[in-house]
């Protein structure tokens, strides 16, 4: 089989022939004299023999080497393209790596999104509840004493000065017929002294929504110049429980508003809806309110007037 020691073996055999034919066509005239013409036809029959055989051996070494050389990078190309090949399949491999990497990522940022709204729900919750447990104890630490009046106590058959003192959400009803007397004297004085008419002749009197709100507002101001003290903390804790729930932006906001709704009394209700109105939450409670339906289940014929339900716009009471 032709390889690279065959070449060489016949370019070394070309040249002891070569070596060879000069000692023979030499022999006998080793010696040198420049005033002999040469013999050209020695001359030529070497050129023949070096020509014809050394030539053609070593052309037939040269052919052998190209041989080689292009098997050589036929094997060689072999080689490479199955070294492509398993490039190939070693790239697709990691491609496939890859998007199992990709996906596995994915899925752990989708655990890490899951664990973090997790944790926001829980710090929220947490929150939420402490300040929905400190507004219920507020509400059960608030006491009302009625103003002094004549009371019969019953205690020997002896009557006595007693003031009556409520605790808690009983005390909202309490509060509510204050402002219900304070609105009923603004609108008295409405009557009497500005229309002039007989509070009997009254009756059948329409007077404008707008003129019904100012009274509102000016009683519950009236009112809550008295008893800030006892109501300031509870409006502002419960206005700060809603507006922090609003702000979170949290998967279904109502269920938490709803479970402060469920907290309150009927009256607290009633306080609710003119301390919207009023001047003290006209702008940022009042919005909440219709925004959570926070009026939901208030009954609205115990309102002041029943006409004052306009107040507010449908939503309030869904």
């Amino acid at each position: 089989m032709f390889s690279e020691k065959t070449s060489k073996i016949l370019m070394l055999t070309g040249i002891i022939l070569f070596i060879c034919g000069i000692v023979l066509f030499l022999w006998k005239d080793f010696g040198f004299d420049g005033t002999q013409k040469i013999n050209s036809q020695k001359f030529s029959d070497f050129g023949s023999f070096v020509g014809g055989l050394i030539g053609t051996l070593w052309a037939l070494a040269g052919v052998i080497l190209f041989y080689v050389a292009l098997r050589e990078q036929r094997e060689d190309i072999h080689i490479n393209r199955d070294t492509l090949n398993t490039q190939v399949k070693a790239l697709e491999q990691q491609i496939v790596e890859f998007e199992l990497q990709r996906k596995e990522l994915e899925l752990t940022r989708e655990v890490f999104i899951e664990q973090n709204n997790t944790l926001k729900l829980q710090q929220f919750e947490s929150t939420y509840f402490n300040t929905l447990h400190l507004f219920t104890n507020l509400v059960q630490n608030i006491t009302y004493r009625e103003p002094i009046e004549v009371r019969l106590f019953e205690s020997r058959g002896d009557a006595l000065l007693q003031p009556r003192v409520y605790k808690g959400n009983e005390c909202f009803e309490s509060y509510y017929e204050s402002l219900r007397r304070r609105y009923r004297t603004k609108y008295e004085d409405y009557i009497k002294n500005e229309l002039h008419i007989e509070l009997k002749d009254a009756v059948q009197l329409e007077i404008s929504l707008d003129k019904l709100n100012e009274f509102s507002k000016n009683a519950y101001f009236s009112f809550f110049e008295n008893y800030q003290s006892d109501l300031g903390h509870y409006f502002r804790t419960l206005y700060n429980l809603i507006r922090f729930v609003d702000e979170k932006f949290i998967e279904n906001p109502r269920y938490y508003t709803n479970l402060i709704r469920a907290q309150l009394s009927t009256y607290e209700h009633l306080m609710i809806f003119y301390n919207g109105i009023s001047q003290y939450g006209e702008k940022k409670f009042k919005p909440l309110i219709e925004k959570y339906s926070l009026l939901n289940n208030m009954p609205q014929d115990l309102l002041i007037d029943k006409k004052h339900s306009a107040f507010y716009n449908g939503n309030a009471y869904k």
